[in-house]
């Protein structure tokens, strides 16, 4: 099987940026919300995103806690040929099963409406 490589990586990121922008622009919302009722695990991301870059820090916090979490596992997706492998290799289980754990965490808030 060919590996991914490091610009494959960043292109696949790249893309789903564009793509949250776009569905930002065109106000077309959630999609998973949209065709199934219920958010999905990141909804109000996009919005925590733009409250963050306009200085709105405790807006954006409450749009989406996990907000911040975002550009380390868009390094641990860029990385993970390296961080995978070796020592380091735990470490990341790690962080990305804690991460995991936020989302769900937040998401069964969302859910319950807390």
């Amino acid at each position: 099987m060919k590996k991914v490589g490091f610009l494959q990586r960043l292109a696949i990121l790249v893309l789903i940026g564009i793509v949250a922008v776009a569905m930002w622009f065109l106000e077309t919302g959630c999609l998973i919300q949209r065709f199934l009722g219920i958010p999905c695990m990141s909804c109000g991301m996009t919005r925590a995103f733009f409250a963050f870059i306009n200085g709105n820090f405790a807006e954006s916090f409450s749009l989406h806690p996990m907000l911040l979490s975002v550009p380390v596992l868009a390094l641990m997706f860029l990385f993970s040929d390296k961080l995978f492998k070796g020592k380091t290799r735990i470490t990341a289980i790690i962080i990305l099963v804690l991460i995991i754990l936020g989302f769900a965490v937040n998401y069964v808030f969302n859910l319950i409406g807390l």
